[in-house]
């Protein structure tokens, strides 16, 4: 009988060695394919035939801690809209840029979207242009200008001189430039280049 109890004692043991070392090949296999799988872009995930937890945190906890207006928030097609090179929601910092963990003093680098000019008229001064070329850079990273153009010459004309929030607004629910009619728009036409309408 001892050497009975001896002898089951040495196969529970060998077989428990065994399922542990069987799993952790099982494990090392698992973690190189899934790193092929990341590092060969033909491979998508749903072919290797298992789940990878990809672990996502909140990128606009910070920004919500503080900016919790109204007006702050991201609303409309943008809030529904995916990004095109990460796939995910589009957050704050796609658009303002990651100013890191220092926000009071580094505050500056958040890009603001805001009108070019403070006062409308072609002969006003617009606002410092490489303030102007990172706000639209920051759109033209989802919206593509050769589709801007398309869909309306006035893009053509002013992107180099006006801000994209100049003329269309970011966060509400719809952009009322969107939606507005023919002679509503040639008022705003003539509300900024009404000095060179008075010079003729």
């Amino acid at each position: 009988m001892g050497n009975y109890k001896v002898a089951l004692n040495s196969m529970v043991t060998l077989f428990v060695a065994m399922c542990i070392w069987g799993f952790s090949i099982n494990v090392a296999a698992d973690s190189q394919s899934t790193e092929a799988t990341a590092a060969n872009s033909s491979v998508s995930q749903s072919e290797s035939g298992r789940h990878v937890v990809d672990f996502i945190r909140d990128r606009d906890y910070a920004c919500t801690q503080c900016h919790k207006d109204e007006k702050d928030m991201l609303k409309g097609a943008h809030s529904e809209a995916l990004h095109p090179e990460t796939s995910r929601s589009v957050t704050c910092v796609d658009c303002h840029s990651n100013i890191g963990k220092n926000h009071r003093v580094d505050g500056s680098v958040v890009t603001k979207f805001a009108p070019s000019q403070s006062v409308a008229g072609s002969e006003k001064p617009a606002s410092d242009v490489a303030w102007i070329t990172k706000q639209n850079e920051s759109c033209m990273n989802c919206h593509e200008p050769k589709l801007l153009s398309e869909a309306d010459w006035t893009h053509d004309v002013h992107a180099l001189d006006l801000s994209c929030a100049s003329c269309h607004n970011i966060h509400p629910e719809t952009d009322p430039m969107k939606a507005i009619e023919r002679k509503p728009r040639i008022k705003l036409c003539v509300d900024c280049h009404s000095d060179q309408i008075k010079e003729e």
